[in-house]
């Protein structure tokens, strides 16, 4: 997927995936329809409304983008294309989640944002990641946000680590009295 952004500062959102990938989250998903049996106009207007249902974008916490106006090309390597609406020009976070996986998916979806100003990034949404990121602009640089509790528990354990250091180096140099006691 990538969030690319025109010179009239505009977004707009490519998604390419294999025609099996596209087709197997239709089956997983709308398991009541046939999907072998479905027209190229009905496949086609079913994986654009999976999609717009599916892909959430949100940046600088009060925009949500709205995927418009998808056109798609089938194929093997199956192209679809999304005028976003509600993004503000100027991004400085985001929020991006595929819906519609679940626990079982092993896939990972490279995700890249491409502004005006040609900046580009990729981040990966998979399993491990709940299938979302929270990205950020640093000095004109996207970059994953540092999620500020994760941070807690690693300077806990320094902070452990480095109070039995120093207890254990304190009880080695410490002068305690020779006292002889008969056996």
């Amino acid at each position: 997927m990538t969030l690319a952004q025109n010179q009239q500062k505009e977004w707009t959102l490519h998604i390419s995936s294999s025609f099996d990938g596209f087709r197997n989250q239709l089956v997983q998903n709308f398991p009541e329809v046939k999907i072998d049996e479905l027209s190229a106009d009905e496949f086609q207007k079913l994986i654009i409304q999976y999609v717009k249902d599916n892909i959430l974008i949100n940046a600088n916490i009060d925009f949500v983008g709205e995927l418009k106006e998808g056109a798609i090309k089938l194929g093997h390597q199956t192209d679809m294309k999304f005028r976003i609406i509600g993004l503000p020009e100027d991004i400085k976070t985001l929020l991006v989640k595929l819906n519609g996986f679940d626990e079982k998916s092993n896939y990972n979806s490279v995700f890249k944002i491409v502004t005006q100003a040609g900046t580009s990034k990729n981040f990966v949404l998979k399993k491990a990641n709940g299938f979302q990121v929270s990205i950020e602009k640093v000095n004109d640089k996207f970059q994953l946000t540092i999620d500020e509790q994760s941070l807690v528990w690693p300077f806990a354990i320094l902070a452990f680590l480095v109070l039995f250091a120093l207890l254990t180096v304190y009880r080695m140099f410490k002068n305690e009295p020779l006292t002889l006691r008969p056996v």
